[in-house]
């Protein structure tokens, strides 16, 4: 989820054509202008004041990093199912986990070290961590380095590409992918890095990471679902989680849509960052993100868009109530528990290594295990009245979608689609393709309700 391998230049590589090229300002000038070289600083400024590691006088490392960490496995300060090797320590139940990350990295001032833009590690006394694979980066001549060992001219290299960007911006665009297409190659920066990368290079020292949000921009202008979310308020809901026409709405975008304008640089780096803000607060464990959900989610209310039209601010406070539930409710939990405890699928069984301690006869051995909580619920048929009735419900769930996060009313509706095998609300003939407000999804529960109490013996088992 955090990770989505693409490059810049190989994309830009990919749309080679030759062609006679044009001119192209100089890879020194100024791609911003004041006013947005200011705007884009208070992007990033935004994420250290909400709590963010502080990557200002740091190391900044680029290259594989191996790490040798021992902990307790049920408290891991790094994900132990990511471990290349485990082994045991003799009279504890600590393990020793060896990890290599390949990627760009921090070594903060106070000897803390933010890995691979993922994870926040703090060395404990035994901890090791080498950086011979990962050379320091010299922020003074990246850019320079970069582009000597990665040389890319946008107007011969990605002609195609250009021409699909307004023609008012094509300049610029030239300029600023000449110049950074270079550094994502050289630094390994895939699309979902490059926003944060930017925040923790610019205040390590890098005087042209507020410019590259210019390649942040135009990486947003041609993806159809990052721009979506940010276009209207609310979503449509599909409780079958098909979204059957999800596929044929982008399609219909790329068709009226051509050429591509990018939203403004900070524009564009401020909704980059709220994504990954959301993206750290849905991990499923706390060893899997760099942060804290209260950092994350006081991040992203900042970054969210002037008055907060799509009201952003208030989904990540549903967000953040929603991941405080338990991932497993009690036993005697009752339903309404259960559904706001359901999320979207099942989870995927992870690795867990530990030391089951010494046999009888002194040996040591590992115990290997692949665990996943059980899901939270399972709709079941003796379920079909508390589940209508929940339908309008409002409390917070672990439950989120594209859209972002859902209610409990909205579990309920997904419970009935499985039984129904379809979306309820085509059995009351209630309109699906509106988009799910609260006041929508109110009406469209009493509809149902009403529906079901002449229908109910039509689906009821006797």
């Amino acid at each position: 989820m955090k990770r989505i391998v693409f490059a810049c230049a190989a994309l830009a590589a990919s749309l080679l054509i030759a062609e006679e090229p044009k001119a192209v300002p100089a890879a020194g000038a100024e791609l911003l202008t004041k006013e947005e070289a200011r705007d884009v600083e208070a992007v990033i400024a935004s994420m250290f004041k909400a709590g963010f590691p502080d990557t200002a006088k740091s190391e900044v490392h680029s290259g594989k990093l191996l790490v040798s960490a021992t902990f307790d496995p049920k408290d891991p300060p790094l994900p132990s199912a990511a471990s290349k090797t485990q082994m045991t320590n003799a009279n504890s139940p600590n393990m020793t986990y060896g990890y290599e990350f390949d990627g760009l990295h921090f070594k903060l001032a106070d000897g803390s070290w933010l890995i691979n833009l993922a994870y926040h590690f703090t060395p404990r006394a035994g901890d090791k961590v080498d950086a011979s694979g990962a050379p320091q980066v010299d922020l003074a001549g990246l850019t320079a380095a970069a582009q000597a060992a990665h040389p890319f001219n946008a107007e011969k290299d990605a002609t195609k590409f250009l021409e699909g960007i307004v023609a008012a911006k094509r300049a610029r665009a030239a300029a600023e992918m000449t110049k950074f297409a270079p550094v994502t190659r050289f630094l390994k920066l895939r699309p979902d890095d490059l926003a944060q990368a930017l925040v923790f290079l610019h205040h390590a020292g890098w005087a042209d990471a507020c410019a590259a949000s210019l390649l942040v921009a135009d990486q947003r202008a041609r993806n159809f679902w990052q721009l979506k979310q940010w276009t209207t308020n609310e979503l449509t809901f599909d409780p079958t989680g098909e979204y059957a026409s999800a596929k044929t709405e982008e399609e219909a975008w790329r068709k009226t849509h051509p050429p591509f304008e990018s939203e403004p640089p900070q524009t564009a780096l401020r909704r980059a960052l709220f994504r990954w803000c959301r993206a750290e607060i849905m991990v499923e464990a706390p060893e899997d993100a760099l942060t804290t959900p209260a950092v994350a989610g006081a991040a992203a209310k900042a970054l969210v868009d002037p008055k907060d039209p799509q009201d952003n601010a208030a989904r990540i406070d549903a967000l953040l109530a929603g991941v405080k539930l338990p991932v497993t409710p009690a036993k005697n939990a009752d339903l309404a528990a259960r559904l706001q405890s359901w999320e979207a699928r099942p989870r995927r069984p992870r690795m867990v290594v530990s030391n089951p301690g010494a046999g009888a006869n002194g040996s040591i051995s590992i115990g290997t295990s692949f665990e996943a909580p059980v899901t939270s619920y399972t709709p079941q048929k003796s379920d079909f009245d508390a589940l209508v009735a929940l339908l309008g419900d409002e409390r917070p769930t672990r439950f989120f979608d594209f859209s972002g996060p859902r209610v409990l009313g909205d579990n309920a509706w997904r419970a009935l689609a499985v039984l129904f095998k379809k979306d309820p609300r085509t059995l009351a003939g209630i309109p699906a393709d509106k988009p799910w407000t609260a006041a929508e999804r109110k009406s469209a529960a009493g509809a149902f309700q009403k529906w079901w109490k002449d229908h109910r013996a039509e689906h009821i088992e006797k």
